[in-house]
């Protein structure tokens, strides 16, 4: 892939994407160009109060009790969305519904360990495991086909 790169002062910001064939590379740089949502979550902390965090630095989201949590590096914040619209609003920056209750984060992924009964472990940057089930593990494989790089 080509990149040409233009400075002006006289005229507004824009891409131009020339291509062959619609590719996962080409949607992805569509999708992060076009991404007008704010990459700041709002969460809460143990003490209730409101904390601002970059969607990036989630590792994975979990719903426990019909509450949803945000699992950082070292911190927990409860937040306000729900799996499905988490699943759907972060999909094109790398998240993935895994089982019932989670939606990770592929980028923080450091391995992938084959378990019985169809089932495979996601092993987190952070230490922690994650299982993919059996009936979310196609899509799964997928989704890390599409963002693969040649």
């Amino acid at each position: 892939m080509k990149i040409n790169l233009f400075q002006s002062k006289e005229t507004e910001e824009h891409i131009d994407i020339y291509y062959k064939e619609m590719s996962p590379l080409i949607n992805r740089v569509i999708a992060i160009s076009s991404a007008e949502r704010s990459s700041q979550l709002i969460g809460k902390n143990n003490d209730g109060q409101k904390v601002y965090f970059e969607m990036d630095q989630v590792f994975y989201f979990e719903s426990v009790d019909k509450k949803t949590f945000a699992y950082l590096k070292n911190q927990i914040f409860e937040v306000e969305e729900r799996l499905n619209s988490i699943e759907e609003e972060l999909g094109i920056h790398g998240f993935i519904r895994i089982n019932k209750s989670n939606v990770v984060n592929i980028y923080y992924i450091q391995a992938i360990k084959p378990e019985l009964n169809m089932r495979v472990r996601a092993i987190m940057e952070n230490g922690e495991y994650l299982m993919i089930n059996r009936s979310y593990k196609k899509n799964f494989e997928r989704f890390l086909k599409e963002r693969r790089v040649s």
